[in-house]
């Protein structure tokens, strides 16, 4: 069967009247069974436990087969199969009647799983619209394909089966291509047809005249209406997500009417490594009350768990069904103090271009000296896998200051400059009184790219031709504070001295490189001309390996002597009397490569070394010391969790979730994970150990960090099926939200923001002495 289907491969379940399970049985202590055992469904303890996963209201992320994948178009539930609308010919949604379709221009793109492959019968509802012939192609094998006229109904649709020969599927996930003959213009949009269901059925499986049917349901369940999942028997709804620990699923099953009694409800899990389990199977019946069963033997991994309801007989009646409510995968809260009043101050400090992996708290083994930065690390928490959202400084930083993803406020190119009409972190606290303040050494940051917005006090240290060093801007954020500290207050410092051109005091560079007779081509003042020379195709510039020592060894030493201010900064807060009630923020915009990929510097890859980067949070009277938070975590995330540190309530424009939830013992709702994007090239979703990037022609590389944090080694995405649908599920859901605030859930109204372009031979001169190049085209005179 199709899958979705996670029948094939799982251990069979005992009889359902020997395995049926009585809620009086008491919870004692976690199963001590392996994930192959089936481990009695138990009632809920009485501790309090969270939500992590609400699996009713997340209905539309499940695969839901019934003899056969049935895809429902025209909802949430098809983004997960169509890339959402990022380069797949999908775009917009729509009602006719009481029918919901979706509508794709020439081509609309499909990728589906299969569990084990057959000869399947791809049958659709569909209407021509500009087209009046269909074609398919399955893995790039032409099917054939059929005329479609519009449909004798008054919705005009009509249903078309296309053959798909066992050899052109293949285990994993398929890609289905429709192609339509010819277009109308519907609005905005080039429209071939309109597709409202389809069903992946094996061949010869009957053929059914409601191809995809509402999943979720309000159903009576005792005195109470409550949201369910409704499973005809013989179905699964399939639902990917990375189990976190101690975790359980909490749930109902009731049958769906009066006759409904002769049905088995299982629960199956599929891991993505490791085998398959049995948790649950029990006969459904009437007044069931709330089970629980253990999925703490599946901590950490990414799993397939498949609620299945299965006829007890083969004389079952055929349109029997079972109700599922209360699905929840809960977790127990963390034991964490909750902060006893809200922080007074802000300092959000952003060094520029800081990868993660050069500090003690993120590679122990590295040899980069940051005492400072260590101490913070060591008093705070850190945040393991806080991803940027792009590779390179405006929309990264724009994303921070605006919580907003980079195609939200669409700050994304070289001359683009951010919109009026986001709200901004500085906004936010002057009116809620606070005063508010920017040091910042990136010209891109500055005034001339939307960046003077929210502060009482403004440096642009590249604009104003000011000294760029830390101790210069640590200085002056220093004064301001000292003359703001009896008052609340916000300081953004945003810090350059790790980026090109790599410049270190010489006793820092000795501390990685003390050679004396070097004498090969790199010149401190230089480096961000050699690097960018040595980026071209084919390079310009070609490294010795003494050249490369040197280069990391003045990019190690600008990190320490960046290290070195900070420690003086620190000590001037303490002396103020303000470290224990400030929450201080230390992060990056992106990282650097260092030949990493065959390349340097950044902005042209969304490989580790550009997108992971430091985010570790102090506030003493607020958070327990020494938490480590291995979460997937963003820095668009930064502002609603200084916000709520500060007791100020966090903007509803806002599309960042605040983090103060991970280390004050109430978890926010998962999934936790995090996307990145570069321009309109590259999209990137990071869940868990794995990541996934997506390329504009929609060819894609997947890997795990957890084995291969280099990122030397593709994954094969049919392989490593389970793991690849759970990021093609999220990632299609976020490309295709209309409100990214509320991406998981799907709906809400479309936030649309107009970046404006705007550069001139200044600036440009100004960004190249930062290597920053893609200004030459307009102003080739400027370097």
């Amino acid at each position: 069967m199709v899958a979705g289907l996670a029948l094939a491969g799982c251990p069979e379940g005992k009889d359902a009247d020997k395995s049926s399970a009585k809620e009086t049985t008491q919870e004692t202590n976690e199963p001590k069974a392996t994930p192959s055992d089936t481990p009695v469904a138990q009632p809920p303890s009485s501790s309090q436990r969270h939500t992590h996963l609400d699996l009713v209201a997340l209905a539309h992320l499940a695969d839901f087969d019934h003899q056969g994948l049935r895809i429902r178009f025209g909802t949430t539930a098809r983004l997960k199969y169509t890339n959402g609308n990022w380069n797949s010919g999908f775009a917009s949604d729509g009602r006719d009647q009481s029918v919901a379709y979706s509508q794709f221009g020439k081509m609309g793109r499909i990728y589906f799983p299969v569990e084990q492959p057959t000869a399947l019968r791809l049958r659709m509802r569909v209407k021509p619209i500009g087209a009046t012939r269909l074609m398919a192609f399955l893995n790039g094998n032409e099917l054939e394909g059929a005329a479609v006229a519009p449909g004798e109904g008054d919705d005009g649709f009509r249903t078309v089966d296309i053959a798909a020969p066992e050899a052109s599927i293949r285990k994993g996930e398929n890609y289905l291509l429709l192609r339509g003959d010819a277009t109308r213009k519907v609005g905005r949009d080039d429209v071939s047809f309109a597709i409202s269901a389809m069903h992946i059925a094996p061949e010869g499986a009957s053929k059914s005249d409601e191809l995809a049917p509402e999943l979720v349901s309000e159903v009576k369940q005792g005195r109470e209406n409550r949201q369910g999942i409704r499973l005809p028997e013989a179905s699964q709804a399939s639902f990917h997500f990375e189990v976190p620990s101690n975790a359980k699923l909490t749930f109902r099953v009731s049958p769906a009417t009066e006759t409904s009694n002769q049905l088995t409800a299982k629960v199956r899990v599929d891991p993505s490594v490791g085998a398959a389990a049995e948790l649950f199977s029990q006969l459904v019946t009437d007044g069931g009350g709330l089970s629980q069963v253990s999925l703490a033997p599946f901590a950490g991994r990414v799993v397939r768990l498949s609620l299945v309801v299965e006829p007890r007989s083969k004389m079952g009646a055929r349109r029997d069904a079972a109700i599922w409510s209360d699905v929840r995968v809960e977790v127990p809260p963390h034991k964490a103090r909750p902060p006893e009043a809200p922080a007074k101050n802000v300092i959000v400090l952003v060094i520029d271009t800081l990868r993660a992996d050069k500090l003690k708290p993120y590679r122990r083994q590295t040899r980069v000296r940051t005492p400072a930065l260590n101490e913070v690390a060591r008093a705070g928490v850190v945040f393991e896998n806080a991803q940027s959202p792009e590779n390179w400084t405006k929309p990264a930083c724009a994303s921070m200051l605006t919580s907003l993803h980079p195609s939200t406020h669409q700050t994304q190119g070289d001359r683009s400059k951010l919109p009026e009409s986001v709200l901004t972190l500085g906004e936010v606290y002057q009116k809620a009184g606070f005063q508010t303040a920017s040091f910042i050494a990136n010209g891109y940051v500055s005034d001339a790219f939307g960046f003077k917005q929210g502060w009482h006090h403004y440096t642009n240290y590249i604009r104003e031709r000011k000294n760029t060093n830390a101790s210069n801007v640590f200085g002056e954020a220093a004064t301001w504070i000292e003359q703001h500290k009896d008052e609340r207050f916000f300081a953004y410092i945003q810090t350059i001295d790790p980026h090109v051109p790599y410049d270190p005091p010489d006793k820092f560079l000795k501390l990685y490189d003390d050679r004396d007779d070097y004498d090969g081509q790199i010149k401190n003042r230089r480096t961000h001309l050699l690097l960018e020379d040595a980026k071209r195709n084919p390079p310009k510039v070609v490294f010795t390996e003494s050249d490369k020592k040197r280069l990391e060894a003045l990019y190690d030493g600008e990190i320490s002597y960046h290290d070195s201010e900070f420690k003086k900064f620190l000590a001037k807060l303490e002396s103020l009397g303000l470290a224990d009630n400030t929450i201080i923020v230390v992060t990056s915009d992106h990282g650097e490569e260092l030949e990493d990929h065959g390349s340097w510097g950044h902005g042209h890859s969304v490989y580790q070394e550009l997108l992971h980067v430091p985010l570790i949070v102090r506030w003493p009277k607020g958070i327990a010391e020494g938490q480590r938070v291995t979460d997937v975590v963003s820095t668009m995330h930064i502002g609603p969790t200084v916000l709520e540190a500060t007791g100020v309530d966090v903007p509803a424009e806002f599309e960042g979730r605040s983090l103060m939830g991970h280390v004050t013992g109430q978890p926010p709702r998962g999934p936790f994970v995090a996307f990145s994007e570069f321009q309109d090239n590259r999209r990137v979703i990071r869940a868990g150990d794995y990541k996934l990037i997506i390329r504009a022609n929609l060819t894609y590389t997947m890997f795990d960090l957890g084995q291969d944090p280099k990122e030397q080694t593709e994954l094969d995405g049919r392989k490593n099926s389970i793991a690849m649908r759970y990021l093609r599920v999220l990632s299609g859901q976020f490309l295709g939200a209309t409100d990214r605030g509320r991406w998981l859930l799907g709906g809400g109204t479309k936030k649309s923001h107009q970046a404006k372009e705007e550069m001139d031979s200044t600036l440009c001169r100004q960004l190249v002495a930062l290597g920053y190049m893609d200004c030459l085209e307009q102003f080739p005179d400027s370097d």
